[in-house]
């Protein structure tokens, strides 16, 4: 059993290794994503922007062609004007024609504050897409220079994958299954060392006597086995009801 436990703990170091290459590389793609999430985000304003851009070119045109429209017909009754002979249909005239130009300087001021309205989100339009660009060009970047590292990453992964195999390979019975188990509920953790008679795991020490309770345990298998251990001491105190939290290494000897 010793021997297996000493396979488990060079098991453990080559998963650690896969494990902290593989949150590293889904810390990269992450940061390439918040990156792209940055630059939508950036595209969606310059889109509500342009939207926004749209409607007041369309209500631009819209007044101009009143104005004209008001223009001309103003134009029209100031040349009736000459024909008139009459004192009270000029003075009626008159009237109309001041109105038409009251109103047509209302439309011209609504005109000009349109089209600053315009030339001010025109302006907005072209700031946000050079930032985007700017985004896009610093993201392609950091894409290619990320993609090397996690193409380095990839390959080292593979090669403690085909080392993984290989130490796995010499674990016997239905041991690996356990220890995969409790690896991955541990966070990381599945095999301990016991140093100076302290375990590294809970910290509990470790009399002869408990040694010799988890040797005489561990030599029938039951040390991992899913019941409680509930007559040993130190960390197997602290055992679950379903797995013990880890494998102290050196507690056999």
């Amino acid at each position: 059993m010793q021997a297996q436990i000493e396979i488990l703990a060079s098991l453990q170091t080559v998963d650690r290794e896969i494990r902290e290459q593989t949150g590293r590389k889904q810390r990269l793609l992450e940061d390439l994503r918040v990156t792209e999430r940055q630059i939508q985000a950036k595209k969606g304003e310059i889109d509500a922007l342009s939207a926004a851009w749209s409607e007041r070119e369309k209500l631009r045109v819209e007044k101009d062609r009143v104005f004209q429209d008001e223009g001309k017909k103003a134009m029209d009754k100031r040349m009736r004007m000459n024909r008139i002979k009459n004192a009270k249909e000029l003075q009626a005239l008159q009237r109309e024609i001041e109105l038409m130009r009251l109103g047509n300087g209302e439309l011209e001021e609504e005109l000009i504050k349109i089209m600053q309205e315009i030339d001010a989100i025109r302006a907005q339009i072209q700031t946000k897409e050079s930032e985007m660009a700017a985004m896009q060009e610093e993201w392609q970047k950091k894409q290619d220079e990320l993609q090397v590292e996690i193409n380095g990453i990839d390959a080292a992964v593979s090669e403690a994958s085909t080392r993984r195999q290989t130490i796995a390979s010499q674990v016997t019975g239905d041991l690996i299954s356990r220890y995969e188990l409790i690896f991955s509920r541990r966070g990381g953790t599945a095999v301990v060392e016991v140093a100076g008679g302290i375990c590294q795991g809970c910290y509990g020490t470790k009399s002869s006597e408990t040694k010799r309770s988890i040797c005489a345990r561990a030599a029938s298998e039951s040390f991992l086995s899913s019941r409680r251990l509930s007559s040993d001491k130190g960390c197997l105190a602290k055992l679950e009801i379903f797995f013990p939290p880890w494998i102290c290494l050196r507690a056999f000897k």
